[in-house]
Parts: C-alpha cells; sequence; structure tokens
C-alpha cells in the first residue's frame, strides 16, 4: 500500500509541477487541436485518394491520438525534471524507482483517454455514431488500452532522457513510427513485410486491430483477444523501461550527466 500511495502521489505532483497549466491555450493546441486537425487531414486525404471511408481514419487516429499524448507527456516529465534539476533528487531519495516512475504514467494514461474520446465524439458527430451501447464501451477499452500501451512505450524512451538531453527527437520519431506503422492511417497488410512484423511489437497495433474487427463486426472474441495482445505488449514496454531505468540510471551516474542539460 506504500508504494501504491507513492505511485499516485508522484503521478499527480509531477503532473501539477510540470505540465504547463500556465499557459493553456498551448496545453488546448497540442492536446485538442492537433489530434483534430490530424483526422480531418487524413479524412480528406483518404477521400482524394478513395481510399477506406472516414470511419477508418477517424478511429485510427482517435487511438494514434491517445499514443502520442500518453507519449509525449511521459518523455515531457523525464526532460522536464532534468530540466529543473529536480531529477538527481528524485534518484537519489530512498523511494521505490518502480513506484516513481509507474506513477508518471497514470496522468499520461488519463489524459490520453480524455483526447481519444474528445476527437472520437467530434468525428463521429459529423459522420453518424457508429457503435451500439455495449460496442460504444468496448471503444472505450480500446482506447484504454492504447493509452496504457502508449504510455508503457513513452516510460521506455524517457529512460533515455537520463543520458541524453535531446530526448524530444526521440519521442518525434516514435511517433511518426505509430502514424505510419501502426494500421491507424494504412492498412497492414498494404506495407512491407519487414514492416508489418515490426508494427506487432509496437504499441497501438494490436489495438487499432481490435477497433477494425469492432467497427466490421461488433464485439467478438477477436476483438478482445487484440486488446489482450495490445496490454501484453505494453507490459513488456513497461518492463523494458523500468530496466533502463535502472541500467542508464547507473551510467548517469558514472557519466555525471544528470545535471546537464
Amino acid at each position: 500500500m506504500t508504494n501504491v500511495r507513492l505511485a499516485l502521489l508522484s503521478g499527480r505532483l509531477s503532473y501539477r509541477a510540470l505540465f504547463s497549466w500556465n499557459t493553456p491555450a498551448l496545453f488546448f493546441a497540442v492536446l485538442v487541436f492537433t489530434p483534430v486537425l490530424q483526422i480531418v487531414f487524413f479524412v480528406l486525404l483518404g477521400r482524394s485518394l478513395e481510399y477506406r471511408d472516414d470511419l477508418f481514419f477517424i478511429t485510427g487516429n482517435a487511438l494514434l491520438g491517445a499514443t502520442a499524448a500518453s507519449v509525449s507527456g511521459l518523455v515531457g516529465v523525464i526532460a522536464e525534471e532534468r530540466r529543473f534539476g529536480t531529477l538527481s533528487t528524485i534518484l537519489v531519495s530512498p523511494a521505490s524507482r518502480v513506484a516513481v516512475f509507474v506513477g508518471r504514467l497514470l496522468p499520461g494514461v488519463v489524459l490520453a483517454i480524455g483526447t481519444a474520446v474528445f476527437t472520437s465524439c467530434l468525428g463521429f458527430v459529423a459522420v453518424g455514431w457508429p457503435y451500439s451501447p455495449l460496442e460504444s464501451l468496448a471503444y472505450l477499452a480500446a482506447i484504454t488500452v492504447a493509452a496504457f500501451s502508449g504510455s508503457a512505450l513513452g516510460l521506455t524512451l524517457s529512460a533515455f532522457g537520463l543520458i541524453y538531453r535531446d530526448i524530444f527527437q526521440i519521442a518525434t520519431a516514435a511517433q511518426f513510427a505509430l502514424l505510419l506503422l501502426t494500421g491507424a492511417n494504412v492498412a497492414l497488410d498494404r506495407l512491407p513485410e519487414w514492416a508489418q512484423g515490426l508494427a506487432l511489437g509496437l504499441p497501438l497495433t494490436h489495438a487499432v486491430a481490435g477497433v477494425r474487427e469492432l467497427t466490421a463486426a461488433g464485439v467478438t472474441t477477436t476483438f478482445w483477444s487484440a486488446l489482450g495482445t495490445d496490454v501484453l505488449v505494453g507490459a513488456c514496454w513497461l518492463g523494458v523501461g523500468l530496466v533502463l531505468m535502472n541500467v542508464l540510471e547507473r551510467a548517469a551516474r558514472r557519466g555525471a550527466s544528470l545535471e546537464l542539460y
């Protein structure tokens, strides 16, 4: 219970301290306006190319918005801790590293879910609500899974912030990989075989596949299997992230890089 309390407090306090609430216009633009424009762009692109329907791009980019928000949030937290000089204080404390950094996942997951739900609702209002009440709950479950797995990837990437200053370059590259390889905007069977293999290990890929199944056939065993696979992928990334945090923390201590920005 001590570690659970530590995780909850760590997430809440880091969120309050490090997110730019003093510039709400920027906050809104990044987490709401940008995902909406992204959906509009791909819907119009799909129409011009006569590729798929509007719902394909609305759902794919809504889930993509959830992972993008969670990846950016986690990477931003570690980067800002380092910039403000508080990262070394956290790392020398006796608190559990797992509890502290898993706590960083929670605000990103909640924020990502809110972003995806909001953008989905806007898209569904435009094209008509495609799901029954039960299917809508299943769609919300897919969003939640995508937000979790994206946050786990974000934690893994944020570990490199212990030794690498320009961490947002890595985060941007990861977001482009999710954009191109997960099936959110291009069906996986249209990608090269090597890209399809790489996509299977990325967060979001299986959640998107589940939503495609939900749209085509409703709540099926295949849908839940896809979500379960995405949870497993997220758990693997979470484990990798926690190991990297431990390994790269020691490397940062040896290289005296924690205070460099």
